[in-house]
């Protein structure tokens, strides 16, 4: 009897002693860890610091481009062929956005005006561009035909190009089914008008103030054919408040009339805002301007001259 009682003490002290002994191992090797002792964590592995994200690999192995260039071409009208002038004009124009840059080389504001200037493609059209950086020839005369009485009030600039004038016409006489009366005061002008008028603003105004309001000889649109100031010709008048302009705001790109020289488009026009002043583009370029709100300049550079 005691000899089995010895061995069962034996036993159990055999037990104590095992687990006294797998205690101890296990919190030195726990000690070891948390003092970073462990060789199966290596230097290259330990969170020393919270890891931040990788930007570079959010998408995967490619790198986010945030370079300007880059940012450059994500806007809508970017043009590759003018990807220098755009970072040559960033890097002037600091402050400006993206979208403005290219907005501003695309419609030639890297330039000063009547400069790096070449000759309106002919072949354009209706699209035709005359501003300060497109120039007509002397002996340029479109394509005319006369106005009727029922639509112009000057005898002195009644001649209208054919197609534009067609248009004027079913856009003045769904006017008048408005009880909206309109009427062209200026159509065609020849590049000698053009030239009087020019030169005799100068004279009153001095050459700065009617660079503003005033295009020089070859570089007026009324000298397309495709141009009408309507109602009135003058800032005085203030269309801009008139009845007749608030339905030209509305419907005149349903005939494929723009207003040319917007508010606040002064310095891509390179002109006062002029209320008056519709030229004809077509249908949809209309449309397409009325509802984006560029300018043609921004239009043709991209559309056309970019085609």
């Amino acid at each position: 009897m005691k000899r089995k009682s010895k061995v069962r003490i034996g036993r159990l002290l055999l037990v104590i002693v095992l687990t006294l002994g797998i205690v101890l191992i296990g919190g030195f090797t726990a000690y070891k860890f948390f003092k970073g002792d462990n060789n199966d964590m290596t230097n290259d592995n330990k969170p020393s610091e919270v890891e931040k994200p990788n930007k570079d690999n959010e998408q995967g192995d490619t790198p986010i481009d945030n370079s300007d260039e880059a940012k450059l071409r994500k806007e809508y009208y970017f043009i590759d062929a003018n990807l220098d002038r755009y970072l040559a004009y960033l890097k002037a124009n600091p402050t400006k956005s993206m979208e403005e840059v290219v907005r501003c080389v695309n419609a030639n504001i890297d330039y000063e005006f009547y400069t790096n200037e070449v000759p309106s493609n002919l072949d354009d059209g209706y699209l035709l561009i005359v501003n300060k950086y497109n120039k007509l020839g002397s002996d340029y005369v479109p394509d005319l035909v006369e106005m009727d009485d029922k639509y112009n009030h000057n005898k002195g600039y009644r001649y209208m190009n054919p197609i534009a004038y067609e248009h004027f016409k079913e856009m003045v006489d769904a006017a008048a089914l408005d009880n909206i009366t309109l009427f062209n005061i200026s159509a065609y002008r020849s590049y000698d008008t053009q030239n009087i008028l020019y030169n005799n603003y100068v004279a009153r105004d001095g050459k700065e103030a009617a660079d503003t309001f005033s295009a020089r000889a070859g570089y007026s649109e009324h000298q397309t054919g495709l141009a009408s100031d309507i109602n009135t010709s003058s800032s005085s008048a203030h269309f801009e408040n008139s009845k007749e302009y608030a339905w030209l705001q509305e419907n005149s790109y349903k005939y494929g009339f723009i207003l040319r020289y917007p508010k606040d488009k002064e310095y891509i026009t390179g002109y006062k805002y002029e209320p008056w002043h519709y030229r004809y583009v077509g249908e949809d370029v209309a449309k397409y301007i009325h509802e984006t709100g560029i300018t043609f300049e921004e239009y043709y550079a991209f559309f056309i001259k970019n085609k």
